[in-house]
């Protein structure tokens, strides 16, 4: 299946965290389509990162760095005994994330930029970030992505009338905030995915997780991802997130 036929998209997804026992972004991810068929369009090949992320700031960097490495064995579903490994070519990255720490649990967030600095929690192994490491590679102190999300987004909105939903430049400076920021950094650090800058996003999820709310969320990413392309200019800046509705 080679990738010139498709647009390949990974997909992460997260386990419980904090007070939940569960998460839908874990949920959304594996319940997604293997393929997003379009007319007159190449499709879609969605690929599920293998493993639920963890929350510590060297995993976040770990799990960056893999997924551009593009192995197929990385992704789902998992590769049978004695076949070959294959290299897919990732053409972007859509972290999921469910919303917490006081925002509207009800409402989807698709994230535009991610700061370097600012994390003040730890992870889940007590260490903090390494602000300090990322200056030394001369990473910026905001990175953006540089696929059209608030197009994406209005498509759907069109899809989904009903729905709370925002463009926000606001990802919460924790982990969700990291995923984005490690997965645009690491074009930067690694020469091989210079090209790649860019093309990552990151969509907050609301806590949901009945199987026709699971279902609603996966409907809603399948018309965001159906959208990957470059706004004619970029133009979003640090200043709190577009209101919801």
């Amino acid at each position: 299946m080679p990738s010139k036929d498709y647009l390949n998209v990974a997909v992460t997804g997260n386990p419980p965290f904090m007070k939940y026992n569960f998460n839908t972004s874990q949920l959304v991810r594996d319940a997604l389509p293997n393929v997003i068929e379009r007319a007159g369009k190449k499709n879609i090949r969605i690929l599920k990162y293998y493993r639920d992320t963890l929350d510590t700031y060297t995993d976040v960097r770990f799990v960056s760095n893999d997924i551009w490495s593009g192995k197929r064995s990385r992704f789902l579903p998992a590769p049978q005994p004695g076949e070959r490994e294959e290299h897919v070519d990732v053409d972007f990255i859509l972290h999921l994330g469910m919303i917490a720490l006081g925002w509207n649990p009800d409402q989807f967030r698709f994230e535009t930029i991610a700061r370097r600095d600012g994390y003040k929690l730890p992870g889940d192994d007590g260490k903090q970030v390494d602000s300090d490491y990322s200056k030394s590679l001369g990473l910026p102190e905001v990175l953006s992505t540089s696929l059209d999300v608030e197009a994406a987004w209005r498509m759907v909105k069109q899809d989904h009338p009903h729905v709370t939903s925002c463009v926000s430049d606001d990802a919460g400076l924790y982990f969700c905030e990291f995923r984005l920021y490690s997965s645009l950094a690491e074009p930067y650090v690694t020469k091989e995915f210079g090209n790649k800058k860019g093309w990552v996003v990151f969509e907050h999820l609301p806590q949901l997780h009945t199987r026709d709310e699971i279902d609603l969320a996966r409907d809603i990413t399948v018309s965001f991802i159906n959208w990957p392309r470059r706004p004619s200019h970029l133009h979003w800046e640090l200043g709190g997130a577009t209101n919801c509705y």
